[in-house]
């Protein structure tokens, strides 16, 4: 069985030039490194809405800020 947490396999891409600039762009507004935020955008896509759910738990979202103190 593979173990989910563990990011051991490595997988290259090769970008243009402007995808990589915003790539680092995204990644840098977001406080991440390129890694991470690639990994986070594949882990979007592969798995839909199973991972947004487990983004919002990991992040504040903006409409489920406690303004009480």
């Amino acid at each position: 069985m593979s173990d989910d947490g563990k990011r051991s396999e490595l997988v290259c891409v090769k970008v243009t030039e402007r995808m990589a600039l915003d790539l680092l762009r995204d990644a840098t507004s977001d406080d991440r490194s390129v890694s991470d935020f690639m990994y986070r955008l594949l882990r979007l896509h592969l798995y839909g809405s199973i991972s947004r759910h487990e983004f919002a738990r990991q992040s504040t979202l903006s409409d489920k800020i406690n303004h009480d103190g």
